[in-house]
């Protein structure tokens, strides 16, 4: 459902916010330069909106609902994890947003999955250290608890511009993903070594990389005018590689690891052997065969 040429009036449940409404908001916003927020349960103000996103009781793109808490609503993902408000609105207006069907999945596995997982009541995180969440930033914005008369339409305003900032930016890396794909399966298929090189590396290598386990670093200069070379992970989102730096490297800096390694320019090796640092790219080079030769 998408209106040109039109201000939308957009309703959400007022009082208390949660990370699903707030990024659903902030999808439409980027697809709207104008709307309007009407926050209420009231169902004859309800039906004078245009669309009704967590609230209404019933899911129809067609009519402009999209709430997921009626008892009859059972859809899901083909992998299980049952929408919510942020994941229907980006199944009908994310694809307004990207350039590919491979950046549209890519915003829906990296935000709206997690989001609607959380809201459905499924748990994120079975590990003893649960990271600090979109959910806990989320509920920064909540008016404090002890306050008098506390603004929730004002403070749900102000999360959803900050949920806007992520969308653009992750937006914006999802409809590169193609481009870097290409780049790094060539940079790939071109060299003979078990390691590659980028002058600028791309922002998802890592994601991509997993899927050429020949490659065992990446060689790239660092924003701080430094070359790396970083052990390629064995999963994405894990610190264990497939060939970590020596061990009697570990957190060894300057003068140290340069006279264990005859690099001159040595700068630093991670005490946890994954990423090794030189200031010239012949210094990390040189570093990084060292390693594969150890």
């Amino acid at each position: 459902m998408f209106m040109e040429n039109k201000i939308p009036k957009i309703a959400v449940h007022d009082g208390g916010f949660h990370t699903d409404d707030v990024f659903a908001v902030a999808i439409l916003s980027l697809i709207y330069s104008k709307y309007k927020i009407l926050r209420t349960r009231d169902i004859d103000k309800l039906r004078s909106a245009d669309l009704r996103v967590d609230v209404g009781r019933n899911y129809n793109p067609k009519t402009g609902d999209f709430d997921h808490h009626q008892k009859e609503f059972i859809k899901t993902r083909k992998n299980k994890i049952p929408y919510a408000s942020a994941g229907l609105i980006w199944l009908s207006f994310g694809e307004k947003l990207v350039n590919s069907k491979e950046a549209f999945d890519y915003i829906d596995k990296k935000i709206m999955q997690p989001i609607d997982a959380h809201d459905n009541g499924i748990n994120l995180c079975k590990e003893e250290i649960v990271p600090y969440s979109i959910q806990n930033i989320i509920s920064t914005f909540s008016p404090k608890w002890d306050l008098e008369n506390p603004d929730y339409n004002s403070s749900f305003n102000k999360a959803v511009s900050f949920a806007k900032k992520i969308l653009i930016e992750e937006i914006g890396i999802a409809n590169s993903l193609k481009k870097e794909k290409e780049l790094v399966k060539k940079t790939v298929e071109e060299t003979n070594n078990e390691y590659i090189v980028f002058e600028k590396i791309p922002p998802c290598y890592r994601e991509i990389l997993v899927k050429y386990p020949k490659i065992k670093y990446v060689v790239s200069k660092s924003v701080s005018g430094n070359w790396n070379s970083e052990a390629c992970r064995i999963m994405e989102n894990s610190f264990e590689t497939i060939k970590p730096f020596p061990k009697e490297w570990a957190d060894l800096v300057n003068e140290r690891l340069a006279k264990i390694t005859n690099v001159k320019d040595a700068v630093f090796c991670h005490r946890g052997l994954f990423i090794a640092v030189a200031k010239s790219k012949e210094g990390a080079i040189r570093l990084t065969e060292l390693a594969l030769d150890n």
